[in-house]
């Protein structure tokens, strides 16, 4: 139940990223589909946690109270590893006093999210049980494991499970699940 539920949610986020990538939705249209996606999840919270009305309520103001700083430290993960790819594949000992600090700053990143993880999960606690609470950790995780498989798949919402070609058009990318690469034809 859950994994369908999961699922359902996933498609509806799926039909918005989808939206999205072929032309800016415009704002009303963007609304529409978060109030769908957050009662979506409402729902797959009442049903899969067992929790009332006003423990709905409260998760859905913690989420929005936590998410943008999710999105912040997200941001700025995303641009640290950017700038250490770039000094790594430059490959020579110059920079070094670039890679530093890039790893420090990755860490202190690190930090930041566990602190952030921290202070949800005291919040959550006035409010929802330890059993909750687990499940709607590992609930979470799950979400975040599915999208992130489907982003490195190269996954599009528009064309069911058919992974995007890589750029130049040339195929080759990573072998299938499990199995090797099928052999080149000359």
């Amino acid at each position: 139940m859950l994994n369908l539920l999961m699922r359902a949610s996933l498609l509806v986020l799926l039909v918005a990223t989808g939206a999205a990538a072929q032309g800016e939705p415009d704002e009303g249209q963007r609304d529409s589909l978060e109030a769908r996606v957050r009662a979506r999840m409402a729902q797959v919270m009442r049903t899969q946690l067992g929790l009332n009305d006003e423990q709905v309520r409260r998760l859905q103001a913690t989420n929005r109270r936590f998410e943008g700083q999710r999105r912040d430290l997200f941001e700025q993960e995303r641009r640290v590893r950017i700038e250490l790819r770039a000094a790594i594949e430059l490959g020579d000992s110059t920079q070094n006093a670039r890679i530093g600090p890039l790893l420090d700053r990755t860490i202190q990143l690190q930090r930041q999210r566990l602190d952030l993880l921290d202070a949800e999960q005291k919040e959550l606690a006035t409010f929802l049980s330890p059993l909750q609470r687990a499940k709607l950790y590992g609930f979470e995780e799950q979400m975040r494991r599915r999208v992130q498989e489907m982003r490195e798949n190269g996954l599009r919402p528009d064309a069911g499970a058919a992974p995007r070609r890589p750029l130049g058009g040339r195929p080759g990318g990573p072998p299938a699940q499990g199995g090797r690469r099928p052999p080149m034809s000359r």
